[in-house]
């Protein structure tokens, strides 16, 4: 027992005589942690951010996938077109413009010109007419713009043209042609006249036709009426007011009617 209380003090004494261990230099630090909601979010955003500049780097240098007919350089009115006329280039288009737009120059070779196209100039079928219109004589007229739909027409509109000939309840209206083709319009400071008419190109076949158009220039109104599209678009060939004494005396009309085509 003794003994063994020795030992132990000895050992106690040996220790406390020894010199102290020196302090280790290394440190525990706190464990880091996951990054936080806000920062994973940022890191996302700038992700998708790279992405986004890489596709539109990547991409910038890609043209447009489709080609179509353009001029290849100026053509006249009533020009009929050769494949020396024209070249196909690549254009990005928009649905409503594709439909009247060709991918061919077959497509459109012997086709007649029935507006200016200027050289690059995207060929479309409202300029257009069928290769035997190449010979259908052309001439200008002037007409109002209220007469000519409004100023809507457009180069390769199909018209009827009718002329009014007296005025009020004496007035006549016929048709001097059925079917005419827009060539070409003018207005503004483009137009001939001063008075702001527009000046109206037409291309008509029949020679009484044209004829008929000429004078009423001259004897009467014209008017212009858009058909383009129509199949066999009706046209009373004359209409008269139906008035009796007292209305022709000046008196305002109670009924109007056409007259019968054969009057």
């Amino acid at each position: 027992m003794v003994a063994s209380q020795l030992r132990t003090s000895g050992a106690v004494d040996g220790l406390a005589g020894s010199e102290p261990p020196e302090p280790s230099t290394r440190s525990i630090r706190p464990r880091r942690g996951l990054p936080g909601g806000r920062a994973v979010v940022g890191g996302l955003l700038v992700a998708v951010a790279a992405v986004g500049i890489f596709a539109a780097v990547s991409g910038a240098g890609k043209g447009p996938d489709t080609s179509y007919v353009v001029a290849a350089r100026d053509v006249a009115p009533g020009s009929v077109l050769t494949a020396a006329d024209l070249e196909v280039t690549a254009i990005e288009l928009p649905d409503a413009v594709r439909g009247r737009a060709f991918r061919q120059p077959s497509d459109v070779v012997g086709a007649v010109v029935v507006g200016p196209l200027s050289e690059g100039e995207l060929v479309q079928a409202g300029g257009l007419a069928p290769g035997e219109d190449a010979i259908v004589p052309t001439f200008s007229v002037a007409v109002a713009e209220a007469d000519a739909d409004g100023g809507e027409l457009q180069r390769g509109d199909v018209v009827q043209v009718f002329a009014t000939y007296g005025s009020d309840v004496a007035g006549t209206t016929v048709v001097v042609s059925p079917e005419a083709t827009v060539v070409g319009i003018s207005s503004g400071e483009d137009a001939v006249t001063s008075t702001g008419d527009l000046v109206v190109r037409l291309a008509v076949r029949s020679a009484e036709e044209r004829s008929a158009i000429i004078n009423a220039t001259v004897t009467g109104k014209l008017s212009l009426v858009r058909v383009t599209g129509a199949e066999e678009p009706e046209a009373t060939p004359r209409f008269r007011p139906e008035v009796d004494a007292d209305t022709a005396a000046g008196d305002t009309p109670e009924t109007t009617a056409p007259e019968d085509a054969e009057g």
